[in-house]
């Protein structure tokens, strides 16, 4: 009898150890999902959309305002179904931005004179600074094979585009919607053009201005239970 009840305590204990072993190896796991993101924007096919100049800082060789403005017309008239009007960009107000962004009045006018539904428009900031200094680099002995770490020094540029943004209502110059963009990059000195620094930053901004006409898509994690 006592050897009977041993063997039903050892299967017990077999039968619950067995129970437990899989719910010690699960756990949770991240996995990364597609999310749809609306746009900031719900705009009607074919509305009429003028890009107006935007006001930038001087530059020496670059016309930095009317950069902006062309990257802007052409990536819409790709990426959207406006009707994006095929115009020199009109100047805008010598006015700080926080006022500019109300100018109710001369937006309104604008969109009468170019009979645009949408305007946009804005103020830009491109900055060069000189980054060079000592940097620590990993080389490896051609002799040992060691790697040997040690500080050289390295002529780098920083190039910073801020672009601040409005889009308004061109019937009566209402601001729909008013945006901030800054990108940097750091980049060896030799080489370098500024004009294709401009468009790499511009070409990173891109996604921020798509989001506010069309819907898209962002990679955000989420956590199942794996067994």
């Amino acid at each position: 009898m006592v050897m009977v009840m041993s063997r039903v305590r050892l299967i017990t204990t077999l039968l619950v150890a067995l129970a437990i072993i899989p719910s010690a190896l699960a756990k949770w796991e991240e996995i990364a999902v597609e999310v749809s993101v609306p746009p900031k924007l719900k705009l009607p096919p074919r509305e009429k959309l003028l890009v107006a100049m935007f006001r930038a800082n001087d530059h020496e060789r670059l016309d930095i305002g009317a950069e902006i403005a062309e990257w802007i017309r052409r990536d819409l008239e790709r990426k959207t179904e406006l009707d994006v009007l095929d115009v020199p960009p009109p100047p805008i107000p010598e006015q700080r931005p926080e006022n500019l962004a109300v100018n109710d009045i001369f937006w309104n006018q604008l969109g009468e004179d170019f009979g645009a539904d949408i305007i946009v428009a804005g103020v830009a900031h491109f900055v060069i600074d000189d980054r060079s200094g000592f940097v620590t680099q990993d080389l490896q002995s051609p002799l040992t094979g060691q790697t040997i770490r040690r500080q050289v020094f390295q002529e780098r540029r920083a190039f910073n585009l801020r672009v601040e943004v409005f889009f308004l209502k061109g019937d009566n110059g209402a601001l729909l919607h008013h945006d901030i963009w800054n990108e940097e990059r750091v980049v060896a000195a030799e080489g370098q053009e500024d004009l294709q620094n401009l468009f790499d930053l511009l070409d990173a901004m891109t996604p921020s201005l798509e989001s506010v006409f069309i819907t898209t898509s962002v990679r955000e994690p989420r956590f199942i239970w794996v067994e």
